[in-house]
């Protein structure tokens, strides 16, 4: 006759099922916990622009619409008639070079109540421009080169291009004059251009657009 073990006690097969519960209980825990979380989306250029509802309140300038012409995937040519260093001076593909990988730019337009001689209405308006550059090098690599050129360009003391230039931190860039602000900023790889021009506070909505861009930047 074949050798059978003792048949186990009620209790015995309860603590045996037990531990085999708790074991599997502790094995799903374990994977779950080791589970790695899903990476975060880094932000597209795209996603960066403020939009024009944002702008309008900020500017406090319901008349401020979207220019087609300031939506753009690339940056437009620099004004060929400029001086030299003076090119670089706005946003264009001077501004940002040829190293950058991903591109866009946004303005919002509108008419002022004030009168240029000659009887035109002045045009007011704000323009964004975000470059994202292969690694963070490169963005500063830009940011230095235009910091370069536009110096090189106040130095000139050219009618056309009279302004104030200094740099409020390390990581930015600003040119002001009357009812004009300009201020560039890199963060990690990407470089950040605000514009704004015949609006009252333009510093400050410059500012505030330029802070709220740059906070898009992973």
């Amino acid at each position: 006759m074949a050798w059978r073990r003792p048949p186990r006690g009620r209790n015995g097969v309860i603590r045996r099922a037990g531990g085999l519960c708790c074991a599997v209980t502790l094995l799903a825990a374990c994977s779950h916990s080791s589970t790695p979380a899903a990476p975060s989306k880094t932000p597209g250029v795209d996603d960066m622009i403020v939009s024009v509802q944002d702008v309008r309140r900020i500017a406090d300038a319901d008349s401020l619409s979207p220019h087609s012409e300031a939506d753009l995937h690339k940056p437009p040519p620099a004004d060929a008639n400029a001086p030299g260093p003076c090119r670089a001076v706005g946003h264009n593909d001077i501004t940002f070079g040829s190293g950058w990988s991903e591109f866009r730019s946004a303005g919002y337009h509108g008419v002022t109540d004030d009168i240029e001689p000659g009887g035109n209405s002045m045009i007011n308006g704000v323009t964004q421009a975000v470059g994202r550059y292969p690694n963070t090098d490169a963005a500063l690599g830009a940011f230095h080169q235009l910091e370069t050129a536009v110096q090189a360009c106040s130095n000139l003391h050219d009618p056309n291009y009279q302004f104030n230039l200094d740099k409020p931190d390390p990581s930015t860039l600003r040119i002001t004059a009357d009812q004009w602000t300009h201020l560039y900023r890199t963060k990690s790889a990407v470089m950040v251009s605000v514009g704004v021009v015949g609006l009252q506070s333009a510093d400050q909505i410059a500012n505030t657009i330029l802070r709220m861009v740059t906070d898009r930047v992973s």
